[in-house]
């Protein structure tokens, strides 16, 4: 059975303390996981994989087992087995999974583990915050454990609000301890000036503060309600995009310097201002999701991105709509992600009148 099925190269270690079938499901798991195996790809059968590796076909037969009963493989382990499904939602799940097992067995404690992450998630503001005539829905999925990207909300006296998204350079336990000293400046910053002087401040506290190497991809859109305008500054980070339906999504490009934050003391950042109608909506993003690639590696491109974006906003949330964005990104890649994705979509509403 399985005749045609191409090799699987395994590297089992007969006298390891974990047993042989757990060796097999565990490597079978990262793999598949990891897109390296692919949906649909037919494995070889149990007893040419123990033939292959000189162990009882009953333990091959184990490992396909454990991985039909965890919903990785498709059909009868003592016959045809090949990859199954799995949707955007599950994977990420066991990409959070796998990653936190390789920190363990790096001697780093699952618990400590959990407790950043846990930490990390409670900087962020909810997934979902509304004010008076705006909503903002926001995504983070880190590469690792801990991210090094990171979103944010500042509230105005004058009803307008700041969205941030940033990209802190690097991944793990480095870039997420910057991640969360840039958040903790961002209220002592902040400016009534506007989005350009916000950055401008930033932008000199972290020169002083980080290290060579080390710096920061951060754009930040301010929205007035009152107003129906939304300002924009951008310092390294990918071009926001205004969503409008029926037409493309249109990058909204800033003039001036674009150099992330933390590079060089003095930069004069400019900012740009654009209307927004009631039914527009801005995205913003991380360069996670148009970098992330498929199995061959290659990346998806802002191009594909943008196609991705003329889904019709009308008929969902704005929380449903990011992430289906997120879905479609995950179906067409398939790998794991190698970077963090994070995303933060900006939507005007109406302002209801006190009685």
């Amino acid at each position: 059975m399985n005749s045609n099925a191409p090799p699987l190269l395994l590297h089992l270690a007969p006298g390891d303390p974990e047993p042989l079938r757990e060796q097999i499901a565990r490597q079978l798991r990262d793999r598949i996981v990891r897109g390296e195996l692919q949906t649909g790809q037919l494995l070889p059968g149990h007893r040419q994989l123990a033939r292959q590796y000189r162990v009882a076909p009953s333990t091959v037969e184990a490992a396909f087992e454990l991985l039909v009963a965890d919903g990785l493989l498709d059909g009868a382990p003592s016959g045809d087995v090949k990859v199954a499904e799995l949707i955007p939602e599950r994977r990420r799940d066991l990409v959070e999974r796998l990653q936190l097992e390789e920190l363990v067995a790096q001697e780093l404690g699952q618990r400590e583990l959990e407790m950043a992450r846990d930490v990390q998630r409670r900087l962020l503001p909810p997934p979902e915050v509304a004010g008076p005539g705006w909503e903002v829905a926001a995504r983070c999925l880190p590469a690792r454990v801990v991210a090094g990207d990171f979103y944010d909300i500042l509230r105005h006296p004058d009803g307008s609000v700041d969205v941030i998204v940033a990209d802190v350079a690097g991944k793990g336990f480095a870039a997420s301890l910057i991640m969360a000293s840039v958040k903790a400046m961002l209220p002592f910053v902040n400016a009534d000036g506007g989005v350009a002087e916000l950055l401008v401040r930033l932008n000199g506290r972290l020169a002083l503060e980080l290290g060579r190497g080390e710096f920061v991809a951060l754009a930040a859109v301010r929205y007035s309600p009152s107003e129906g305008l939304v300002e924009l500054a951008n310092a390294g980070a990918p071009d926001p995009y205004l969503l409008r339906p029926g037409q493309p999504a249109r990058p909204l490009s800033v003039p001036g310097p674009r150099l992330p934050l933390g590079v060089r003391e003095h930069v004069t950042y400019a900012s740009r201002t654009v209307d927004i109608a009631a039914d527009d909506r801005v995205l913003m993003l991380s360069d996670g999701l148009p970098e992330a690639r498929d199995v061959d590696g290659e990346p998806l491109g802002y191009q594909a991105l943008e196609m991705m974006l003329c889904r019709e906003l009308a008929t969902e949330t704005p929380s449903s709509w990011l992430t289906g964005l997120f879905d479609s990104v995950q179906r067409r890649t398939t790998r794991a992600p190698e970077d963090d994705w994070t995303a933060a979509l900006l939507v005007p509403r109406e302002v209801e009148e006190e009685p």
